[in-house]
């Protein structure tokens, strides 16, 4: 297989606006999951949900573009995750459940909901 170029290197990383600015604790609320494979030696990982909670609970405030940046590969060391997405992105009438689960599961973690942007909205409010 041939060495892909800078050029290519960064378009297989771009990740698209929407998704560079969502935070991972979002993914936590939607039940999502986050993959990656390095560019460099093709490995590849899942953050799911308890992994969020376990070690990469410092990250959860951070958006993807943070952590795509801060996050090397365990074989290689190097920087060049390709990020992808899978879950529950548009929850529509279960949009609330999936919040208070994620505010529950995180006070039971130890993280503050409130720190992480979970405070009270009134109902029907919109984020």
């Amino acid at each position: 297989m041939p060495e892909l170029s800078d050029q290519q290197r960064r378009k297989l990383m771009a990740l698209e606006p929407h998704y560079a600015q969502v935070r991972l604790v979002d993914l936590f609320e939607r039940k999502c999951e986050l993959s990656f494979r390095c560019l460099a030696c093709g490995t590849s990982k899942t953050w799911r949900r308890d992994t969020m909670l376990g070690r990469a609970r410092p990250l959860l405030g951070l958006s993807l573009a943070e952590i795509q940046r801060r996050t090397p590969c365990p074989r290689c060391g190097a920087h060049l995750a390709q990020l992808t997405v899978s879950g529950v992105w548009e929850p529509a009438e279960l949009a609330e459940r999936f919040r208070w689960e994620a505010i529950d599961a995180l006070r039971e973690a130890g993280v503050d909901p409130q720190a992480l942007g979970f405070g009270w909205r009134a109902p029907g409010a919109r984020r």
